[in-house]
């Protein structure tokens, strides 16, 4: 788990931000080129990570699916298609399992992308070089992150590996090399050479690198599918110095590299070829399938110190982010000692799991493992034990309900059979800050494409996934869905043939049962549920099937404006249904309280405008009562944002705010126009919804596709936006919203994790007045900005009425405060008569229900 909490100023617009971040770009520097002083001062102005935007937000990533490992003194760092994390050993002799998590980096706090596949520590400098996959290098030191990118000379933002080489660090990439050094006070790397195929003389085989190791002897080795180069570091600018090693069956073959002080090893699929890191002495040593090692295709590997040679196996799938199901696999690993022996450390045994291990270290005297689900394993006293962080089990967010317990519950599927990129990897929960994922492999859950989640009435959990096909999907995966009761912790699973019991005892569903409802497809895209209890199940395709409390089916709902029942949405808000499509008619309202039925036309309405009813996918409603224009109903739909007030269509866009249709002419006149400087939906930006949300405050946030998220208030009538440039946010793309009420955040699904956001509370836990704080403490008072009384070290006031006052130093009431939507009280400084106070002493005094009394003081300072 990534976990940030962060306390920022408010107000943060994105032109500061690039003000206070100046972008430069250079050429790329030509061999042996001098860097002037005018592109050293404008390095030098390159700055550290800045956090700002309104509020405490916190950041949850997945890391257990590890690309590298290095070590750091008593720290370990892996990185993961969800950043990077530190971990520290207590003490030299603490299984790894014990390690406590010190740190993490991902585009929450300021790296560009979170894919990270190669690391790198530099002993002189103290930094961390992180190389992602499509954006550059991140150097992370104690001034902030650093940006290295193709913009000012990278070769490629594609990294393929980071070396350091006493006061140079090396580039690999999938253009060429790249040569750094630091300038004596300049915190910016400089480059010194690129190296590739033109500048050194064709030698180099190919700019594509795959691998890059430095030998003990001070070769630097480099790999690609075109074969095996080495070259003298000391030799680097000579053509003449620079050869080719010839290697056994690499053409056409992307290998991979790896080194210890006696050997040099290049991998190529199902094979593995040792040479001494002399490159004059003669003779492989060839190790391959069906021999010394098991029978599969080679995930990675690595040399230890001792000359073992240790592998790994999996088939990796770049297009998915995954590796192979492991049904078919009988090794995890394998290690070869020099003399031959070889052993296989097999799934389930000495404490592995059954995962895939992506990345091997063998570091003084350890072995460390990087797994592909299951986090990072060590080797000790003959067992493996394992570290694994306390994170959300996928990136890609889907869909988010919350259950009674206040319960978060995280879907991963898509709209697609089989497994997609990033996602498709169960449900995750999350309560009281512990995280839990649920997969086909380790409860009865029917898919791991889990597209719908939901909470009935009785606090149950449904599950829908979409369609399985077998040539795409793992044959223990099944469509349908799953309703799991973690009360009782009984399973009921049902498809188009009808419903199935989980048996505990046999570990096994039973056959379908007679007289058990059942479905009309098994494609489920979305579950709803309405406020009597009712469950709709929505099939694409077929429409909704619709289950009372009790679980009988109340029947098929077919909606008669779709031509292809394609649905993917429904709401109920006490006056109506709405229902919407995905690659269909839009959407439709049956404009009744009562349970709609098909064959039923009397309540349907369909919007009048092209854009809802056409062609538009339906992402959400939300209904609010504007205390101005009464009941709104807000919907996103992929064509834009609209609003119904029961008379009138609307449609809110970036240029002017709001639009009415003209039912006349079919064509939208202007309505509402943005005041000079107001802040506009989606930040000004052309992009479109993809979900939308209404808290427990009457606010409405909606997501976007394209630049986070646009908050609207019914009662200031603005919008506030939130995008990565001006919050933490992990992503410009917003995919889910929820609450969680116990901590009063709002939940940010995005494709790479899970973003909080405080909003304020609606549940209130049992507590004391114990210690009372206010801060800032000294007070200056200004527009926007509040002074917090806060009872810590819940953070909250009791349960009940709590009432504040605020006296001067003679005694005098100066204001009647009430609870904020944090259970906190705030005071901007002002009287009751609505003036600034004078500069000062003011006491508080907080009496509770029960009481109990509590007394603070504040410094107040007028600027004035």
């Amino acid at each position: 788990m990534s976990d940030v909490s962060m306390t920022y100023t408010a107000n943060t617009s994105k032109d500061m931000m690039e003000e206070n971040n100046p972008m430069y770009t250079t050429s790329a520097p030509k061999r042996n080129s001098t860097v002037n002083f005018f592109i050293l001062s404008i390095l030098f102005l390159v700055c550290s990570m800045s956090l700002f935007a309104s509020g405490p937000w916190q950041t949850f990533t997945n890391t257990s699916h590890v690309f590298d490992i290095i070590t750091q003194g008593d720290k370990l760092l892996f990185s993961s298609w969800g950043g990077v994390i530190e971990i520290t050993a207590p003490d030299a002799n603490t299984s790894i399992s014990l390690w406590e998590q010190t740190n993490s980096w991902n585009t929450g706090n300021g790296l560009p992308n979170n894919d990270i596949r190669h690391l790198q520590s530099m002993s002189n400098t103290s930094a961390l070089w992180f190389g992602s996959e499509i954006d550059g290098i991140s150097i992370v030191s104690p001034k902030g992150i650093q940006v290295l990118n193709e913009s000012i000379g990278l070769p490629s933002n594609r990294v393929r590996k980071i070396l350091e080489a006493g006061d140079r660090i090396l580039v690999a990439t999938a253009s060429g090399i790249a040569e750094y050094y630091y300038l004596p006070g300049v915190s910016f790397p400089l480059m010194l050479h690129r190296y590739n195929r033109q500048n050194t003389g064709g030698v180099l085989l190919s700019d594509e690198l795959t691998g890059m190791a430095l030998s003990s002897n001070r070769y630097l080795w480099l790999c690609s599918s075109a074969g095996l180069n080495y070259v003298h570091l000391d030799s680097l600018d000579i053509d003449s110095a620079w050869k080719v090693l010839n290697t056994p069956n690499v053409l056409g073959i992307a290998p991979t590299l790896e080194i210890n002080d006696n050997y040099i090893a290049v991998g190529t699929g199902s094979s593995i070829y040792r040479h001494s890191v002399n490159p004059y002495q003669p003779g492989w040593t060839t190790f391959v399938a069906g021999v010394q090692l098991k029978d599969e295709t080679i995930s990675t590997f690595a040399l230890d110190g001792n000359d073992d040679l240790w592998v790994a196996y999996g088939t990796w799938d770049e297009d998915k982010m995954l590796y192979r199901d492991q049904d078919s696999l009988k090794a995890l690993i394998s290690r070869i000692e020099p003399n031959g022996t070889v052993q296989h450390f097999v799934f389930g045994e000495n404490g592995l799991g059954n995962r895939c291990v992506s990345r091997i270290l063998c570091k003084d005297g350890n072995v460390y493992l990087g797994t592909w689900g299951d986090g990072v394993y060590r080797l000790e006293d003959g067992g493996w034990n394992s570290f694994k962080a306390n994170g959300i089990g996928f990136p890609k967010i889907t869909q988010i309900a919350v259950d009674k317990n206040h319960t978060v519950w995280f879907s991963s599927g898509n709209y697609a059979a089989g497994s997609t990129r990033k996602s498709a990897l169960g449900v995750s929960r999350w309560k009281d800050g512990i995280w839990e994922t649920f997969n086909v492999a380790n409860s009865p859950l029917h898919s791991d494409n889990i597209l719908a989640v939901n909470v009935d009435s009785r606090n149950r959990k449904w599950f829908g996934a979409w369609d399985v096909s077998t040539a795409q999907s793992p044959p223990t995966w099944r469509h349908g869905l799953t309703i799991w009761d973690d009360q009782d912790n009984t399973w009921t699973y049902m498809s188009n043939k009808g419903t199935r019991l989980w048996n505990d005892e046999t570990g096994a569903w039973s056959g379908f049962l007679p007289g058990l409802p059942s479905l009309m497809c098994a494609v489920i895209p979305y579950i709803g549920t309405d406020l009597y209890g009712n469950v709709f199940v929505g099939e694409s395709g077929k429409g909704f099937t619709i289950f009372n409390p009790e679980d009988d089916s109340l029947g098929t709902l077919q909606i008669p404006s779709l031509n292809r029942q394609v649905v993917n949405y429904m709401c109920h808000n006490g006056r109506q249904y709405f229902f919407g499509s995905r690659i269909d008619r839009g959407l439709a309202i049956w404009n009744h309280d009562s349970v709609p039925f098909t064959g039923d036309t009397d309540h349907w309405v369909v919007p009048p405008c092209s854009e809802l009813l056409l062609s538009s996918d339906i992402y959400g409603v939300v209904t609010v009562n504007s205390p101005y224009e009464g009941i709104q109903h807000w919907i996103a739909a992929s064509t834009g944002l609209f609003m119904w007030d029961e008379t009138y269509w609307y449609k809110y866009d970036t240029a002017i705010k709001r639009y009415r249709y003209n039912a006349l002419t079919n064509e939208w006149d202007r309505n509402l126009l943005y005041y000079v400087d107001e802040e506009r939906l989606y930040g000004a930006e052309r992009t479109f919804p993809t979900c939308i949300f209404k808290d427990p405050f009457e606010r409405i946030w909606i997501g976007t596709v394209g630049n986070g998220i646009s908050m609207y208030d019914p009662v200031k009538e603005r919008f506030t936006n939130y995008y990565p440039a001006n919050s933490p946010l992990l992503s410009a793309h917003i995919t889910a919203l929820g609450y969680e009420p116990n901590q009063g955040l709002l939940l940010i699904g995005t494709p790479d994790g899970l973003n909080t956001f405080e909003i304020g509370k609606t549940v209130k836990n049992p507590s004391k007045l114990v210690t009372l704080k206010a801060y800032p403490n000294p007070f200056y008072p200004s527009p926007g900005n509040n002074v917090q009384i806060v009872n810590e070290p819940s953070g909250e006031m009791p349960v009940g009425t709590n009432g504040c006052r605020i006296y001067d130093s003679s005694g005098a009431l100066v204001m009647k405060l009430k609870e904020n939507d944090f259970f906190r009280f705030e005071w901007d400084g002002r009287n009751k008569a609505g003036n600034y106070c004078a500069s000062g002493v003011y006491f508080f005094v907080i009496s509770t229900k029960d009481k109990e009394v509590g007394r603070g003081k504040i410094m107040l300072i007028r600027k004035d």
